[in-house]
């Protein structure tokens, strides 16, 4: 893909790393020039067969995060939608929707139902999934209790049938979910906090030994604390901790419900640096697995590894393969799509698809690989104009469904933000296992 950024582009960016507020001017600046000298075309998008949108006219729609399949079991399709422009930053005032759409009856035009959150932001929305064919849970706002809560609905009874006292953050189907503190993540990355309450002062975000990870018993709401902050922070610490501010994000529960990922995320100044760790279900285990200085998207591919794009041990950022019972690393494919930057990878059997950040033409790329033939394929290319940046950016974040037969993502390619889904047909499937491996572009 001549029009990616690249090899020395990206190491000036990392040397920027140190100078946040320096590196955010000089990428916007040179993303302009570069987009300028390119030609300044607002290309069209281009797909490998039907690209089909969600959603009444008039309104935005988008799922979220990567991490989790709109579809259920049953064929209902779970998305957010938005009646005011979501190229403006997300506000207390303003609600948005929770909707179910009749996916398998071919109904994408008309909600059968859709109910008011007041809390979501524009990365990961209310953070609403599927436990089951007919349940699905997404967080709102309590204003009489003044919290953040997770409300459970039946798409069968149409009603809610649950509301527990935390957010949730990620669940293993209908038995328990974890969760986290949606303040300390407005204060320390707002693009995945809340703005129903202030965002927590200097006095709270030092407080380690009473916030972490939240455990919470769907079937009778108990909760308690798995890990705090300061148990993580002493695991494999670091002096540095000692002078910095602290986070987790991103919990996201393995395939057997056992075993969990997510990122510790500490500060020094306005400097960044990711360690990604490994916890258990009842709070026994809790080990490193990466800390390295940048932990992006992972992904769980099965039971006992994970498909990360992070920084590994020789200092050289690309998609890793990470085994969670030794911690040994290995490049995906051979480090082949490395160069194509960060991405937000989902598994699907021996299938993944990811994404790429808009390159120099401000085009977005959809990918899917065989993880047994290395074959790689572009099913798509997505324009993201200027209009969207920062706390209001769309990345694709594509998704399979549960049978690995539609990829769904998120894109502006329309001018506005909508979710998407494209098929994945037999003769694509057939495509993919071919050999000799190659990169196509259709």
């Amino acid at each position: 893909m001549p029009d990616q950024y690249g090899a020395i582009e990206r190491r000036i960016a990392h040397l920027l790393a140190r100078f946040p507020l320096v590196k955010s001017w000089v990428k916007y600046g040179y993303a302009r020039a570069a987009y300028v000298l390119s030609g300044a075309c607002d290309e069209p998008a281009s797909a490998r067969g039907a690209v089909h949108q969600v959603g009444a006219p008039g309104v935005e729609t988008f799922f979220g995060y990567y991490d989790k399949s709109p579809l259920s079991p049953n064929g209902w399709l779970l998305c957010h939608a938005s009646g005011h422009p979501t190229n403006e930053q997300p506000r207390a005032d303003r609600s948005i929707a929770v909707q179910v759409y009749d996916f398998r009856a071919g109904e994408l035009n008309r909600a059968a139902l859709s109910i008011d959150t007041q809390t979501y932001n524009w990365q990961q929305g209310a953070r609403a999934h599927w436990l089951d064919g007919d349940t699905f849970v997404f967080n709102d706002f309590d204003a009489t209790q003044q919290r953040y809560i997770c409300r459970m609905w039946s798409i069968g009874q149409r009603r809610e049938i649950r509301r527990y006292a935390q957010p949730v953050q990620d669940s293993w189907r209908n038995d328990y979910f974890l969760s986290l503190n949606y303040r300390r993540l407005q204060a320390l990355r707002p693009d995945y906090g809340y703005r129903n309450l202030p965002p927590l002062g200097p006095d709270a975000l030092a407080d380690l030994e009473h916030d972490g990870i939240e455990r919470v018993d769907y079937a009778d709401g108990r909760h308690h604390l798995l890990y705090s902050l300061s148990q993580i922070c002493r695991c494999g610490h670091e002096p540095v901790f000692d002078k910095a501010a602290h986070k987790v994000n991103h919990i996201m529960i393995g395939p057997d419900g056992r075993h969990f990922i997510f990122l510790h995320r500490y500060f020094v100044g306005r400097r960044k640096f990711d360690r990604l760790m490994l916890g258990s279900a009842d709070g026994v285990e809790l080990r490193v697995l990466s800390a390295h200085g940048m932990v992006s998207h992972c992904f769980w591919m099965n039971e006992g590894a994970l498909l990360c794009y992070l920084r590994r041990p020789d200092g050289h950022d690309g998609y890793t393969i990470v085994d969670t019972a030794s911690g040994a690393m290995r490049p995906l494919l051979e480090g082949r799509l490395d160069g194509l930057g960060d991405g937000h990878p989902h598994v699907h059997g021996h299938c993944f698809v990811t994404d790429t950040y808009p390159d120099k033409r401000r085009m977005q790329h959809l990918l899917i690989g065989d993880l047994h033939s290395g074959r790689i394929i572009e099913l798509g290319r997505f324009h993201q104009g200027f209009r969207y940046g920062g706390e209001t950016r769309c990345d694709l974040h594509p998704r399979f469904d549960t049978e690995g037969r539609h990829v769904f993502f998120d894109s502006v390619c329309s001018g506005r933000r909508r979710l998407h889904f494209l098929e994945v047909g037999t003769g694509l499937e057939n495509e993919m296992t071919a050999s000799p491996p190659v990169f196509e572009r259709k």
